[in-house]
């Protein structure tokens, strides 16, 4: 068996075909000589070994006698052995040259191709030398879009910080879907490529790639429902908006509720000089954040009664720390305990801006029944319990 653990000719290009994966071979291209020639050394038979099994260790010498590697070369080492002799086995795989690399798996026209891509990448954007050799693979992968791809540098690059959106975009051979499903990747190459001023650091991932590079966003909305029939807006009490016009918006509520479940802010009950927003999960404290009225205004959450429902009130808190909570109490919770279900991906972390109350009750949710987390949805609470 240990035969089996002896290099093998195949074994060879399987070694090289690992550095071909992880972009070594590529990399190689602009200076071979740090790598080559490149010495791999093989498993070989052991002296106990050739006296336990000398057959078996004649017939894997002769293998890689007969192996077809002619981009390879071997390093043989003669030893003199009491019982058998004067042996020649192969110690290690001599790869002379980077061509011989590529010549041995058939790779020769994907290196030329990386080589002539580089070249032109960067006559477009010198700036880009680093992350072509960090990233030769992802060169190659990109060897259809890259006429686009630097179209969009070299008009970013002229244009910085263009205060449009994508769609309004026109640049020659390029679509903007292109750069909508390409955030990540075009925040890799834009970087390095454009001036410190035109990059907001403060702005990360695809997500903020707008922010980042100076694109208008398409704004967040909140809806909300007017509950006192009183305050109606030219008529109307279910409305839309961009955050920003609600954080300028003049209606004069006293009491504000923010509810998770869309039909429950529908059939919440008319209430004077009151509004119902529709909650949006965690992101609804960052888009109340700039709506400076409603720290004069009583404000209430009310979301699931399970660890994310918390967690978001928590996040809630950091904006407008004086909100409180509704129905997310132990009381509430186990006046339903028939309706518990079990959160499958719990948070399990503190929550920093609870009240003790809640905290209770948050905790209370991996204790109660062990084994899980509780869940009590909030369209599960039996309405006239609001």
């Amino acid at each position: 068996m240990t035969q089996l653990q002896w290099t093998h000719p195949r074994d060879i290009r399987q070694r090289l075909e690992k550095r071909w994966a992880k972009g070594d071979l590529l990399r190689a291209c602009a200076r071979p000589e740090d790598t080559f020639p490149l010495r791999l050394a093989l498993k070989k038979p052991t002296a106990a070994q050739l006296l336990e099994d000398f057959d078996a260790a004649r017939r894997w010498a002769h293998a890689w006698q007969q192996a077809e590697c002619p981009a390879l070369e071997l390093e043989w080492q003669t030893t003199q052995h009491r019982q058998l002799g004067r042996n020649s086995v192969p110690v290690a795989a001599i790869v002379p040259s980077l061509d011989a690399a590529l010549r041995h798996l058939h790779r020769r026209d994907d290196a030329r191709a990386y080589q002539a891509l580089v070249a032109d990448i960067t006559r477009h954007c010198p700036a880009l030398a680093d992350w072509c050799q960090r990233k030769p693979l992802k060169v190659l992968e990109l060897k259809d879009k890259w006429p686009a791809l630097l179209a969009i540098l070299e008009w970013m690059q002229a244009n910085p910080r263009p205060e449009l959106y994508i769609r309004q975009l026109e640049i020659p051979g390029v679509h903007t879907k292109l750069i909508e499903g390409n955030r990540g990747l075009l925040a890799e190459l834009l970087d390095p490529v454009l001036p410190a001023h035109a990059i907001d650091p403060s702005a990360v991932g695809a997500r903020q790639f707008e922010q980042r590079y100076g694109f208008r966003r398409r704004p967040s909305r909140l809806r909300l429902r007017l509950l006192d029939s009183a305050q109606r807006i030219a008529g109307l009490d279910d409305i839309e908006l961009p955050c920003e016009q609600f954080a300028a918006l003049d209606v004069p509520v006293s009491r504000v509720y923010i509810v998770e479940n869309d039909v429950t802010a529908l059939a919440f009950p008319s209430t004077p000089a009151a509004m119902v927003i529709f909650g949006q999960g965690y992101g609804i404290g960052r888009q109340l954040a700039g709506a400076q009225w409603l720290k004069d205004k009583e404000v209430y959450y009310w979301g699931d009664i399970d660890t994310h429902g918390f967690r978001i009130l928590s996040q809630l808190r950091e904006a407008l720390p004086h909100s409180r909570s509704l129905l997310m109490d132990a009381a509430t919770l186990k006046a339903h305990c028939h309706l518990w279900g079990s959160e499958p991906r719990p948070h399990t972390g503190p929550l920093a801006h609870l009240t003790a109350a809640e905290d209770e009750t948050y905790r209370m949710l991996g204790t109660l029944k062990p084994g899980c987390h509780l869940r009590l949805e909030q369209e599960q609470i039996k309405y006239s319990a609001l």
